[in-house]
């Protein structure tokens, strides 16, 4: 093979593999609200419609929900935020019609479905809310799995903040107290 065959198969070689990371940039960017595991080998993680409602620096806590898709099944042991001073993960389960939630180390995430971390079901909480996030608010998350094999995996999702206003966002003439009636006199009485 002459070299100036060998180097235009090599050109050809470049300019393909430009051409699919370019598609793959594209397809990416057109997820949108989908987020995939960063490590190529455990790419079989996919985080889906991450949300929680507003909340404000210092409270307590506030849940997050998110869908969680594997190809494999893994274990979700953990996840975290800048948001929050930790994050638990909360397993809610039903016992005489009363819903019982439990903080646990870990949750199964089965291969081939969805797993769904949701209102009113199993979530993340977040524990001592170090930054405020309202409505439109981009709050990063990232969870963290073990595989079967014991191999560390994680995949990361900016949650959509959506509900009520914190008292900071509200218009300013909604912001503030209204004005107190004023207090009629008390009808005369004939003496």
């Amino acid at each position: 093979m002459s070299m100036g065959h060998r180097l235009r198969l090599t050109l050809r070689s470049v300019v393909a593999a430009c051409a699919l990371a370019a598609a793959f940039c594209l397809m990416s960017s057109a997820t949108g609200g989908v987020a995939y595991a960063a490590d190529p080998v455990a790419a079989n993680v996919v985080l889906k419609t991450a949300w929680l409602r507003p909340a404000a620096a210092g409270m307590a806590e506030a849940q997050a929900y998110v869908d969680i898709v594997s190809e494999t099944d893994l274990e979700l042991i953990g996840a975290s935020t800048p948001f929050a001073k930790r994050v638990e993960l909360v397993r809610v389960t039903m016992k005489n019609d009363v819903p019982q939630q439990e903080v646990v180390k870990s949750m199964p995430v089965p291969g081939g479905k969805t797993t769904r971390l949701a209102y009113r079901g199993s979530h993340l909480r977040l524990i001592e809310i170090t930054t405020s996030f309202g409505n439109a608010t981009k709050v990063p998350l990232t969870l963290a799995f073990k595989s079967p094999e014991g191999k560390d995996v994680s995949a990361t999702i900016d949650a959509q903040v959506r509900g009520l206003l914190l008292p900071q966002q509200m218009p300013a003439a909604l912001a503030q107290d209204p004005e107190p009636a004023a207090k009629e006199a008390p009808p005369a009485v004939p003496k």
